[in-house]
């Protein structure tokens, strides 16, 4: 309407009018009511050569290399007023094109009571259960995660390729504060007993023989002053409890077992020094022919570090180092070839370059240690000792 009015007035050419309204092209909501709309996202593409070899019986699996679009997001966050939100999340990449190209899918609504502070959502997202799993996927330290982080927290990477526990479900989530203690936070979530791995659906994420699952978490974080420094700290503990989280791997099909788990954790960040170390503990009961019902007691670790450091006008580089173990108690843990064994150790070390705060690039080498096949038998009788040697690079841009 001013365009048009300075057009009328001679003030402007009605071409000039036309190129000013084309520079100033903007977004309208559908809805009256939407304060803001934010647009995000991001692209990761990685190099990968990997070799596995047995070192104990079998024959060793080829050489895997290759380019990979690991992720590739773009994202709208609307507030809608009333301490209302809603978030969509897509993800173009090789993880989201096994969940119909959904990362998140949540309406919040933002709630601040005399003894009630915190978010409420409904729908789609990860469960706490795991820190380094809940870490942002272009905020992560090491290229890739942890052997530990994906069996515990992921269907798709044990053995029996039924353990649903973790990462994103659909469900009702709270993630509150304790407005009387500075630094005390704590979250509650009931979802759908159906967790991300092969086959997952979370358009429809129901299944006729799953119940539901119960998440809780507690922690506590704060800043503390060091001879004038800040030391940033956070420590806390995830639980999780699923009645039907263990499906069959073979043999009984309407057999199901309870899982549950705790993750205690613990961050430091000083300077440029950040140290991340977790622990895994889960308790799940195992229908399969070999166990019949009877639990097993996977347990694991991971423990991070890294440095970041300002190099003037090239940015920042951050060098890191990560060791994870597990001991999966038979159910097997998954190798870059996708043969399984009872325990793993893994090591890695790498460096990050920041350019800018908006890309990154990565190369790192991780080893991995593997032994004692899985009780289910998908390896060849006599592989029980396996090295695992990964090459890992990557450049990523967020926007």
């Amino acid at each position: 309407a001013l365009l048009e009015t300075l057009v009328k007035k001679g003030m402007l050419t009605q071409q000039e009018a036309a190129q000013i309204a084309k520079e100033s092209v903007a977004v309208t909501p559908a809805t009256k009511s939407t304060k803001s709309i934010k647009i995000f996202g991001g692209a990761q593409g990685w190099y990968t050569w990997g070799k596995d070899s047995v070192k104990s019986g079998g024959e060793s699996p080829s050489q895997q290399s290759g380019f990979t679009l690991r992720y590739v997001k773009l994202g709208v966050e609307a507030d809608v007023g009333a301490g209302w939100s809603a978030t969509v999340v897509t993800d173009f990449g090789t993880e989201g094109s096994e969940r119909n190209y959904l990362d998140k899918v949540v309406a919040s609504k933002k709630i601040d009571l005399d003894y009630l502070n915190g978010t409420l959502q409904l729908g789609l997202r990860k469960v706490n259960m795991g820190y380094e799993q809940n870490m942002c996927d272009f905020g992560q330290l090491a290229i890739e995660r942890s052997v530990a982080t994906f069996f515990f927290t992921r269907a798709d990477s044990n053995g029996t390729g039924a353990k649903n526990f973790g990462s994103r479900t659909v469900g009702v989530f709270w993630d509150g504060n304790i407005t009387q203690v500075d630094g005390l936070y704590y979250s509650a979530a009931v979802t759908s007993g159906v967790s991300e791995g092969e086959g997952y659906d979370p358009v429809n994420n129901i299944d006729a023989s799953s119940s539901l699952s119960f998440w809780a978490a507690i922690g506590y974080k704060n800043v503390a002053d060091i001879k004038g420094e800040s030391l940033a700290y956070d420590l806390g503990i995830n639980f999780g409890y699923a009645p039907q989280g263990m499906t069959n791997y073979a043999g009984n099909a309407d057999a199901k077992g309870s899982v549950w788990g705790i993750n205690p954790y613990a961050t430091i960040s000083w300077r440029g020094l950040t140290l991340i170390g977790e622990f895994f503990l889960q308790q799940a009961e195992d229908y399969t022919p070999v166990r019949t019902g009877i639990g097993r007691t996977p347990m694991g670790a991971n423990v991070t570090a890294a440095y970041k450091m300002d190099i003037g006008e090239w940015g920042a580089i951050e060098p890191v180092f990560r060791f994870s173990c597990i001991t999966t108690n038979g159910m097997g843990a998954e190798t870059e070839s996708g043969m399984y064994f009872d325990e793993a150790m893994t090591f890695f070390g790498g460096v990050n370059w920041y350019a800018t705060p908006a890309v990154k690039t990565s190369l790192g080498y991780e080893f991995g240690y593997f032994q004692g096949a899985s009780n289910h038998g998908i390896n060849s009788d006599t592989a029980n000792r396996l090295y695992g040697n990964t090459v890992r690079a990557q450049v990523q841009v967020l926007f």
